[in-house]
């Protein structure tokens, strides 16, 4: 588990950079793994941040291994404890994400990464159809 914050909101107001990086970083490496020991053979995982960071607006691409067929964009969000609910968006990812024609864009949330109990994911399938149904809600801060 890693030892330092979470990406987002998911820190302590304490956390270095580093840290919510390394954070960051670990939860994107469990949902990897994650898609790809429960996705068929056909489909391929690409992790855009594997070797180094690359400030696109996912972290992750789903496609089939052949590269036809529809490609799902997958952005995690990680945070060390269970009850950190709150995380950045960067306007960046809600452009991508919100772009007509739609593209297939989940996020992935990791609470717990330093939770004794282990990690809890949860995915949000299709960002704007929660936002507009009320069951995720954006927020600004200043």
């Amino acid at each position: 588990r890693p030892a330092g914050g979470g990406s987002g909101a998911g820190g302590s107001g304490g956390d270095t950079r580093a840290e919510l990086a390394a954070v960051g970083r670990w939860g994107e490496a469990l949902v990897y793994n994650l898609l790809l020991a429960t996705l068929p053979p056909s489909r391929r995982v690409d992790w855009l941040n594997k070797e180094a960071e690359t400030r696109a607006p996912y972290d992750l691409v789903v496609c089939d291994r052949g590269g036809s067929g529809v490609r799902e964009f997958v952005e995690v969000k990680t945070s060390r404890y269970y009850d950190h609910n709150v995380f950045d968006l960067s306007y960046f990812e809600w452009d991508f994400l919100s772009r007509e024609p739609p593209v297939q864009y989940r996020i992935y949330r990791v609470s717990g990464a330093a939770e004794a109990a282990g990690p809890r994911v949860s995915v949000i399938h299709d960002v704007l159809r929660a936002v507009k149904e009320g069951s995720a809600r954006l927020c600004l801060a200043i």
